[in-house]
């Protein structure tokens, strides 16, 4: 099978769907698929410079065209986001004609032009829905429910999801909120599969293993709180820094931040305004270090706004599991998520606004450290069952044979690639 991935960023951007994007790039080509991922010349934060076309592992790569500006100024999003409409679509139409055409929701209706190109080159159109649109922008309060640019998307992205080939979506949640997006009779074409972390790369430290993350930051014997990845609209962050400043006192507790993101300035402020000795804030890590830097949190938060509940997953709880720690939910009881924390015991669900509560549990699991850990054993378990990388490239291998109507070849997934006889 011929694919194409269409997504603003790919590898070696460090965004989730980029990241997301090229693991799954990369398994599909050692399952013998020829892949081409589409995707721009930007990065997420800013800055461009990427090569208008590569190969990585076995993996075709072609940059559209498109402005640079990052997520900084709702203005330079604008200008990315429509340069990269242009630029795309342009590059989708003179590509060699693939079979199907994978598209994402970044930029958002990205898919309206990708659903174009291909009814017109005979292409099939599988929507891969990480966030819905324009749903999340009126929940946030960029966009009035009732205005005429809300309307007017809204409209656009029923288009394309009643007219999409297949739609894949992260979690029961979202295929409930979908489901009546796409049209009458859309259960056929919904797909349920959720993001994942790669249990190789990510797994609990041995016993006796050193995290270098830890040392090198000095975070001692401290009970690290830790939120690791993007700071973005989507999270919500005013119930864990009430949380922080109701354990100020305590000093074995530290709540550590690592990334940023559009709501960076939110926790900057707390930060200069309390000048709390128990938060910390430090840059992305690279990649490669992962693994001991999910290790260095005794309990890691995930955080979903009000109102986001089947509109956006966030898939840095998959890294969690992967690397055996308890999860701290903030937001929605009903989101997906907070469903899977609920149902398989690997952590505690907190409603926004429940501060005193988060901060009485954290202050609990630093008294009993053993309750954690034994939290961080059961979502290791259900990572390995459900959510490692290989279980998810198998759904998405047997999601685009659905989508052509005919039989692919299973392939073993492995760290090598298939040998081109083969494919």
């Amino acid at each position: 099978m011929r694919l194409v991935i269409l997504n603003q960023f790919f590898y070696p951007d460090h965004s989730a769907t980029s990241q997301l994007m090229t693991d799954l790039a990369e398994s599909l080509v050692e399952r013998g698929f020829e892949v081409t991922a589409l995707a721009g010349r930007g990065r997420y934060n800013g800055g461009g410079g990427l090569p208008p076309r590569e190969e990585y592992r076995g993996v075709r790569v072609e940059r559209a065209w498109a402005t640079g500006f990052g997520k900084g100024r709702a203005i330079g999003r604008l200008a990315d986001y429509l340069s990269f409409y242009l630029g795309a679509t342009w590059k989708l139409s003179t590509l060699r004609r693939h079979d199907v055409v994978l598209v994402l929701t970044t930029p958002p209706l990205i898919s309206l032009p990708a659903l174009l190109v291909c009814r017109l080159r005979r292409m099939k159109l599988v929507a891969l829905v990480q966030d819905v649109y324009p749903d999340v922008a009126v929940a946030l309060g960029a966009l009035s429910e009732r205005g005429l640019a809300a309307r007017l998307l809204g409209a656009l992205n029923r288009f394309v999801l009643s007219r999409a080939d297949r739609i894949v979506v992260l979690g029961e949640c979202m295929r409930e909120r979908v489901a009546e997006k796409a049209g009458a009779g859309a259960d056929g074409r919904i797909d349920v599969i959720h993001n994942w972390a790669d249990g190789e790369k990510i797994a609990p430290l041995a016993n006796g293993e050193e995290n270098t993350f830890r040392g090198e930051h000095g975070l001692g014997g401290r009970f690290v709180v830790l939120f690791s990845g993007n700071f973005g609209r989507v999270n919500e962050f005013a119930t864990v820094l009430d949380a922080a400043r109701r354990l100020r006192g305590r000093e074995d507790i530290l709540f550590l931040f690592v990334g940023d993101g559009a709501r960076a300035a939110e926790i900057e402020d707390f930060v200069r305004r309390e000048a709390p000795a128990n938060v910390r804030v430090l840059p992305y890590q690279p990649r490669e270090t992962l693994r001991h830097s999910l290790a260095a949190g005794d309990a890691h938060l995930v955080t979903l706004a009000e109102g986001l509940a089947g509109l956006s997953v966030p898939s840095k709880a998959y890294g969690i599991l992967a690397a055996g720690r308890p999860v701290l939910f903030v937001g929605d009881p009903g989101s997906d998520i907070a469903r899977l924390v609920g149902e398989h015991g690997c952590g505690e669900v907190f409603p926004s606004g429940a501060g005193e509560r988060l901060a009485r549990t954290i202050a609990g699991w630093a008294d009993d450290r053993a309750r954690p850990a034994a939290l961080g054993e059961k979502a290791r378990a259900l990572f390995a069952s459900r959510f490692d990388r290989p279980h998810a490239v198998s759904a998405y291998v047997e999601s685009l044979n659905r989508c052509l109507g005919g039989e692919i070849p299973r392939r073993r997934f492995g760290r090598e690639t298939v040998p081109a006889r083969e494919r």
